[in-house]
């Protein structure tokens, strides 16, 4: 029991190590650093209200310990866009710093009914390893999709031998903007309908299927039969009010 109670203690006294400093109200006014950017959805609407953070890590060992700086916490305007000037300190700075940055974005406030939103009703984070010098502009802007449905029939399917499958899967723009998507023709990164969502467990399958609504989809369809696998992609664009309907043997 005593050895229980002493862990119990020193675990107390390793979170306690956690370090941890608040400067998203501080006011930079000279050699500052700049995050900015913008949140657009289908046709290039913006989207307000989505809260974007800038932090500064150290990661403890493990015995605990470790060091959070908050430096940034903003949100998208009326234009979608955000911009913050803030302040880096000298052990922040350059490829020998200890630590490293990560930006977070939460896009909670927007309907999870009518958006393909970027974390998965999640903040969605990632990191900056380095910045070599404080006058840097940060510039990340993110598309955020509207959400539509199509139908998909996949039919015919007799699997032949354990491990065949039947899938369909979609592909779209969607996250952040990263200069040239050949595969999509967009701006913008891609994402998808995710593994095995839309799959055939029977002999003939109706699904509803999640896509980005006006823009170009890729619609994957997977197969494997016999244990041969093949992937085909079959492109089509998804007005307002679709009532597309595809259909796909096996």
């Amino acid at each position: 029991m005593k050895n229980l109670l002493w862990l119990f203690c020193f675990s107390l006294i390793l979170i306690s190590c956690e370090k941890n400093e608040d400067d998203t109200k501080d006011i930079c006014t000279n050699n500052c650093t700049t995050i900015q950017g913008k949140f657009v959805t289908a046709n290039n609407v913006p989207l307000a209200n989505i809260m974007v953070s800038f932090t500064y890590r150290i990661s403890g060992g493990e015995l605990g310990g470790g060091y959070t700086r908050r430096i940034v916490k903003t949100k998208s305007d009326k234009n979608g866009e955000f911009f913050k000037d803030f302040y880096l300190q000298d052990k922040e700075l350059g490829r020998l710093a200890p630590g490293y940055f990560t930006i977070n974005i939460d896009d909670s406030k927007l309907s999870s009914n009518n958006y393909i939103k970027l974390g998965n009703n999640q903040s969605l984070g990632y990191a900056i390893y380095s910045i070599g010098r404080r006058d840097t502009i940060i510039e990340e802007s993110f598309y955020i999709p509207k959400k539509a449905y199509i139908k998909v029939n996949l039919n015919n399917y007799i699997p032949q031998k354990e491990g065949d499958r039947f899938e369909v899967q979609t592909l779209f723009p969607c996250g952040p903007k990263v200069g040239q998507n050949t595969f999509l023709n967009s701006e913008y990164a891609t994402g998808f309908s995710g593994y095995d969502n839309y799959k055939a467990v029977n002999l003939n399958n109706k699904l509803n299927v999640l896509v980005a609504e006006s823009e170009k989809n890729m619609v994957r369809v997977i197969s494997v039969k016999n244990g041969i696998a093949s992937n085909i992609d079959y492109e089509i664009n998804v007005p307002s009010n679709n009532t597309i309907e595809l259909t796909y043997n096996y």
